[in-house]
């Protein structure tokens, strides 16, 4: 599975920061009468807790797992430390700051990284290893029970796979641009692309009310962005200025177009919940049961 295939929804970010986060609880924990690695061990209780709560295959659990994994690092680093350099004052409180320092810099990245909803790991972690081996496949066959036809599961996994190449491409694309404003409406059309590729995994027969957008509008912004990246090289010249008003307008209106479509998946799971409710009531209203 890519990288942004494990793009996630907003919760399943917040949840995977707060396990990062969860980690300069070291700091408070030190005022407990323990030494220091054990309290830092301590705070690896709220991630593990977490962990134990997510579902073990979803992007909060694996970084949770990424948060006990700092958090045993630097526990490791605090023990090393405290134990090369306890009759040291000053060297043991310079290696103390350092690991502060390294780990306020490694958390930086990771709360960033799953704030936009990437995939993250820490320097060495063994995770990603222990994760890669078979989970496309697993998800793909999981998936697969949900089609009667394997046709159309066929189909369907052609779609998702061609999304995911123009997502990358686009990603990368964004990257490139070099106004901000741009940037920020390609990074908002990534984001509500990730949602609705969420979207049709939790619920993969709605990608045929998808089909349309699909084989139209993610390959051809990618397309777009890579001819603007190429062409728009003056910068400050009125091609350049008009080519811009008009990738802004356009990449506006894609958002809008993405949105609507999700919403629309989302609406027709509503109405199906609503039929079914009412069937039901109509059921036991007439002795059905």
């Amino acid at each position: 599975m890519t990288e942004v295939q494990l793009e996630q929804n907003q919760d399943e970010k917040k949840w995977a920061r707060r396990a990062h986060i969860s980690t300069i609880l070291t700091y408070p924990m030190a005022l407990l009468p323990f030494p220091f690695f054990i309290s830092s061990l301590g705070a690896m209780i709220y991630p593990f807790v977490m962990w134990l709560s997510r579902n073990k295959s979803s992007y909060s659990a694996k970084q949770s797992l990424e948060a006990i994994y700092l958090q045993a690092l630097l526990s490791l680093g605090f023990f090393g430390f405290g134990t090369k350099f306890g009759d040291d004052r000053v060297l043991l409180v310079f290696s103390y700051v350092f690991m502060a320092f390294l780990h306020v810099i490694l958390l930086g990245i990771a709360i960033y990284r799953t704030t936009i909803g990437k995939a993250h790991s820490y320097p060495f972690s063994f995770f990603p290893l222990l994760f890669s081996s078979n989970t496309t496949k697993e998800n793909w066959n999981e998936l697969k029970k949900k089609f009667e036809d394997k046709v159309e599961f066929t189909e369907y996994k052609s779609q998702m796979e061609r999304l995911d190449g123009f997502r990358l491409v686009t990603e990368k694309e964004s990257k490139s641009l070099t106004d901000p404003t741009l940037q920020g409406l390609s990074t908002e059309y990534l984001h509500s692309l990730s949602d609705l590729r969420v979207r049709l995994a939790e619920d993969p027969l709605s990608y045929r009310k998808a089909k349309q957008f699909l084989n139209y509008f993610p390959e051809t912004v990618s397309k777009i962005l890579s001819q603007y990246n190429k062409v728009s090289v003056d910068v400050g010249s009125a091609d350049t200025e008009k080519r811009k008003t008009e990738l802004n307008s356009l990449l506006s209106e894609v958002i809008k177009t993405t949105e609507q479509v999700r919403n629309k998946l989302k609406a027709d799971e509503t109405l199906n919940l609503d039929v079914e409710i009412t069937a039901m009531k109509k059921n036991i209203e007439f002795g059905g049961y």
